[in-house]
């Protein structure tokens, strides 16, 4: 199995969805809204399609180098849209 910038990105979204599910913090104060399981849930699906993404793309793209600067594209563009997205709501 080849290293690549999707692989990369959905093993992290796997250790950070699990690790949200083991370390469950009880809720500090009364009315206030636990995200935790939705932020694991998050971090699970999205480590999924990564890694779908992932092999989608090395089905099409045989060269390494050309694998490596269209997911390290990707994943840069992934990061920018979303801090674009979370600037414009908060």
């Amino acid at each position: 199995m080849k290293l690549t910038p999707l692989n990369i990105v959905s093993s992290i979204c796997l250790v950070i969805g699990v690790l949200l599910l083991w370390n469950k913090q009880p809720v500090q104060r009364p009315g206030q809204i636990d995200m935790t399981y939705t932020l694991a849930g998050f971090s699970l699906l999205s480590a999924v399609v990564f890694f779908v993404s992932d092999l989608i793309f090395r089905k099409f793209i045989t060269s390494l180098k050309k694998l490596w600067i269209i997911e390290g594209v990707l994943v840069i563009f992934i990061v920018i849209l979303v801090f674009i997205i979370k600037s414009s709501i908060s």
